[in-house]
């Protein structure tokens, strides 16, 4: 007898009852829902759904917030047969541009909602055409569609280099791709998942929700807007709740070295985590090393810090390290003498433009990873490219109005390097530039800013031509004249021959990805097409007295 292919909706049939889900109410207080209870609710929104037409081959707009409202209507989407499109929360004015855009892309059949905001979302979707329907808090429980829906789910990108687009997954890439990270991962019935990040981005949704529920397991959810203000509590419930597996955007761990002090931890268990997946954006070792040394007398073990790279395209993961109590291995790169298609400069420790590159991992098992040179040919090892991802968890492709098929393989736009089949990611080419033939990365000069900078959280390193001429733009919140210069200052010493411009804007008028990633192009060309490149300019190379 051959054993029944497991799904993500096996939970709903045998709901392990003494496990479940703890949410935060933001403030520190945490309630707790079993796997029974939600199994029920999900079934419930499952029956209100059918009873409103919706089945399968329809899409069902759900916004996506860390609830557990958010997750019985998931999954009572997906129990209804029907294909579930995730979209970011915001404020009441971005929340139109951003359903409609939503609203283009899908064609959905209605918004479920949870029923405390099915009101307010019914004025802003109702004349988008798009009615609203709230979830049922009781009423009867549906059996669940008789076939799995072909498309399970559409997730946006995280939109660093453009606006977000619709990425459509089919049942059997996500499927297999959550349990595929079981196994990279080593999950199993006592594996407890913590985390903070957004239920609408591939990393909280893919890796930290649905994966669990995958196996039954336990996890513990707070707000990313809880952690930013209070990332101890994060590792708090780390602690308390016997976590064993976490995912983080890279930038979080600077944020956490900034806001939690040593004597904070005092008390602190961290031995039972087994792996902190670190990914979303280009990974600082140093940061890396700070980020161990400060809760290692908790217990926590270097071989648990997972560099890996992944996007929502590939459904989420796409190379990772494996739990290892060897070290991370990195490269040392001279960044200023890349040039595509050519094997990558090994550089000497204290050379100016010397970067240690973080390798993120070999290719999960039914994934595959190629280096491309300009014309889209593989490269061999340790030769410098773009990066193109192909397998089993591939997206069909981008949905808007239509379908955008992918094909076999998908160029990502990122560039890297391969070595003893471990991906080294540089940097976005749409956030560099080529000067004479080589590249330079926003992420190199983000780090020089950075470091330079008194408020390096507030700090945007931009590249792009000005006056015909290469030029790399620090933007800046919340500093002084004196401050953003002595920055601009330290930037060009390092990267002589580039013009470097320093700007300071009022704080909030950075932009971020849903993971925390600068939208650097889309920052570039607001500044540039509303003309405020010379009213915001504070220092700038190419007048500065020698």
């Amino acid at each position: 007898m051959t054993t029944p292919t497991p799904h993500m909706l096996s939970w709903l049939e045998a709901p392990p009852a003494e496990r479940g889900l703890r949410f935060s109410d933001g403030h520190g207080t945490w309630t707790s829902h079993s796997y029974t209870d939600m199994a029920e609710q999900v079934r419930r929104n499952a029956h209100r759904l059918r009873r409103a037409g919706i089945g399968s081959g329809d899409v069902v707009l759900l916004l996506g917030q860390n609830t557990i409202g958010f997750v019985t209507s998931l999954y009572g989407i997906l129990h209804a047969g029907a294909t579930p499109a995730i979209v970011a929360p915001a404020g009441p004015d971005a929340m139109v541009g951003r359903l409609r855009s939503a609203i283009d892309a899908v064609r959905p059949a209605a918004l479920l909602a949870t029923a405390d905001h099915a009101s307010l979302l019914e004025g802003v979707a109702g004349p988008l055409g798009c009615r609203v329907l709230a979830e049922a808090p009781d009423g009867p429980l549906d059996d669940g569609a008789s076939e799995l829906p072909e498309v399970a789910l559409i997730q946006f990108s995280s939109g660093s280099t453009s606006d977000p687009r619709g990425v459509q997954l089919p049942w059997s890439a996500l499927n297999t791709h959550v349990f595929g990270i079981h196994e990279w991962l080593s999950v199993d019935r006592d594996s407890r998942v913590v985390s903070w990040l957004p239920f609408y981005h591939d990393m909280g949704l893919v890796g930290c929700l649905l994966m669990p529920l995958a196996g039954g397991i336990s996890a513990s959810y707070m707000t990313p807007q809880e952690f930013i203000g209070h990332p101890l509590r994060w590792l708090q419930e780390m602690s308390g709740s016997g976590g064993t597996a976490c995912a983080v955007a890279a930038f979080s761990l600077g944020h956490i070295l900034r806001r939690v002090r040593p004597e904070q931890l005092a008390g602190l268990d961290l031995s039972r985590v087994r792996s902190v997946i670190v990914g979303a954006e280009r990974i600082d070792p140093d940061v890396l090393d700070a980020f161990h040394r400060l809760l290692a007398p908790s217990g926590l073990s270097h071989g648990t810090l997972l560099p890996a790279y992944g996007m929502a395209e590939a459904t989420l993961a796409v190379t990772g390290l494996r739990p290892d109590p060897r070290e991370i291995r990195t490269q040392l790169v001279d960044t200023g003498a890349l040039e595509m298609g050519k094997p990558v400069p090994v550089a000497a420790v204290g050379e100016p433009s010397a970067t240690r590159i973080v390798s993120c991992g070999t290719p999960l098992p039914g994934i595959g990873v190629d280096v491309l040179d300009a014309d889209g040919d593989p490269l061999p090892e340790g030769v410098f490219g773009e990066i193109a991802v192909r397998g089993y968890s591939l997206a069909t492709g981008y949905r808007k109005g239509g379908l955008t098929a992918f094909g076999d393989r998908h160029r990502t736009g990122d560039m890297g390097f391969v070595v003893d089949d471990e991906l080294y990611v540089v940097g976005r080419a749409g956030d560099g530039v080529k000067e004479n033939g080589r590249w330079l990365f926003a992420e190199d000069v983000q780090g020089l800013a950075a470091a330079a900078s008194p408020r390096p959280q507030r700090t945007v390193a931009l590249l792009g031509s000005l006056s015909g001429a290469n030029a790399a733009v620090v933007v800046m919140e919340d500093c002084t004249a004196d401050e953003a210069s002595g920055t601009g200052r330290s930037v060009a010493a390092r990267l002589p021959g580039l013009r470097v411009v320093v700007l300071l804007v009022p704080h909030g008028t950075l932009r971020r990805t849903t993971s925390g990633k600068p939208r650097r192009r889309a920052m570039w060309q607001e500044l540039v097409m509303s003309g405020d490149l010379e009213s915001r300019t504070v220092w700038d190379s190419a007048k500065a007295v020698p």
